[in-house]
């Protein structure tokens, strides 16, 4: 790490980032919701807010550091002088970070799958924030409460994502959750798009029941075809348990029997990597049951061959 407190004082924070690099910012954001005493703001694309200014604290989220997108959104920051933080294994962004004296977090290089570095997005993210004092220091026994937890229950998660897989397999998972759980299923769905090669609907409660909730009755074919998963963490609002259980006849009698996914750990962050470990393993076997390669991104490479045909 390369870092100094900065000079004057953070007002708003805004992190940017595309793909797996930036579910680290969602997620982060979900985290720390209620617990930073400024705004956090996160930005998927190429340009950023206008309120960006040098009271701004700007992390820049890009493993491989050629994710056009987030470069051109730094650029734009270095132009509004905010106290930009990249956060990278390499390439354009390290260059970018050294030619104009940024601080910057470099991490181990070398994977393609840059999904598959979500740890070292999220304990980069979240030791920005503590290196600037806008949170504390709980985040790191936390994790390693995870770590220990998550080693000693590993074959029973593999377990529970192996079977979990099978009932997934040939439908479309239909992903609800609390509001506070909306970047965990965000990353479900993530997964399941890039690894399983399978499509994926999210939303959240009690949004869903101002609005979607109306939408099931048609296409008839598709709801029958369709799973709804619940996920469940100790921090749902006690009138969203409520709500998600009422709905539970709606969705049941025009699907299947609902897939209730609960979270494991003593704090939220504990629960949220719980969730990652256990999803990502859904992810897997089911890749393997659709007889796909996890690893391959085939239409994500032809989009970028294609792009730089335009440049």
């Amino acid at each position: 790490m390369d870092l100094v407190r900065p000079g004057s004082d953070i007002r708003n924070i805004l992190i940017t980032g595309m793909g797996g690099s930036g579910i680290g910012a969602n997620l982060v954001e979900s985290l720390t919701f209620g617990r930073v005493p400024i705004p956090i703001a996160v930005s998927k694309g190429y340009n950023i807010p206008q309120f960006v200014s040098p009271h701004t604290l700007f992390i820049a989220c890009s493993y491989s550091g050629n994710t056009e997108e987030t470069l051109a959104a730094v650029q734009k920051g270095l132009l509004k002088r905010a106290h930009i933080i990249c956060v990278t294994s390499g390439g354009k962004m390290l260059e970018l970070a050294k030619e104009y004296n940024l601080f910057y977090i470099q991490l181990p290089g070398g994977s393609p799958s840059p999904r598959a570095q979500l740890g070292y997005m999220m304990t980069s993210l979240l030791y920005a924030l503590y290196h600037t004092n806008l949170i504390g220091a709980a985040f790191i026994k936390e994790t390693e409460n995870a770590i220990e937890y998550l080693d000693r229950g590993e074959k029973a998660i593999q377990s529970e994502a192996e079977l979990i897989a099978k009932k997934l397999r040939g439908k479309l998972p239909i992903i609800y959750c609390d509001e506070r759980l909306k970047a965990m299923a965000i990353r479900f769905q993530n997964q399941i798009n890039e690894n399983s090669k399978q499509m994926v609907h999210v939303n959240t409660f009690p949004e869903m029941n101002h609005n979607e909730i109306v939408g099931w009755h048609f296409p008839e074919n598709i709801l029958q075809q369709s799973q709804v998963v619940y996920l469940y963490s100790d921090h749902d609002h006690e009138r969203v348990e409520k709500r998600m259980e009422i709905c539970r006849d709606i969705f049941e009698k025009r699907s299947n029997p609902i897939i209730d996914i609960v979270a494991e750990g003593a704090s939220l962050l504990e629960q949220y990597y719980y969730l990652i470990h256990l999803t990502d393993w859904i992810s897997y076997f089911l890749a393997k049951e659709n007889n796909v390669d996890a690893d391959s991104i085939d239409n994500i490479n032809f989009l970028k061959d294609e792009l730089l045909k335009l440049k």
